[in-house]
């Protein structure tokens, strides 16, 4: 490969290394930012789904990505930790009362998730 060439496919590459790593926003930060401003996670307005608290499966997969693919140790646990629990919980039967069982860890990760918002500027309010 010509000297010319690999300098500039080494400079593209670091060049994206760096937008993806420090200019990029992180998901899990956009995530944060929309829950203070008492938005969904994705930053459209809650209330926008006319009411329907229930999650699509692609509902849950675009929002557990969104956590997943934080660089944000804490954010992406947490974050992924209580959507794959919300998700759980809403697959149980309404009369089950195995839902019980999930109080303890859903508490845990939303206040996990609060703190890691917060170490990174952000306060969010999970109880409305």
């Amino acid at each position: 490969m010509p000297t010319g060439i690999s300098a500039v496919l080494v400079f593209a590459v670091g060049g994206y290394a760096v937008y993806d790593r420090f200019i990029k926003e992180d998901s899990g930060i956009a995530a944060c930012k929309a829950m203070s401003e008492d938005k969904q996670i994705d930053g459209s307005p809650k209330g926008s789904d006319a009411g329907d608290d229930d999650l699509s499966e692609a509902e849950y997969r675009e929002a557990r990505k969104i956590f997943e693919d934080s660089r944000h140790d804490k954010i992406r646990e947490h974050g992924t930790a209580l959507m794959d629990l919300l998700w759980r919980v809403q697959q149980m039967p309404e009369d089950d009362g195995g839902a019980l069982a999930f109080i303890g860890p859903m508490g845990t990760h939303v206040s996990g998730l609060q703190t890691a918002c917060a170490d990174e500027g952000f306060i969010i309010k999970l109880d409305s």
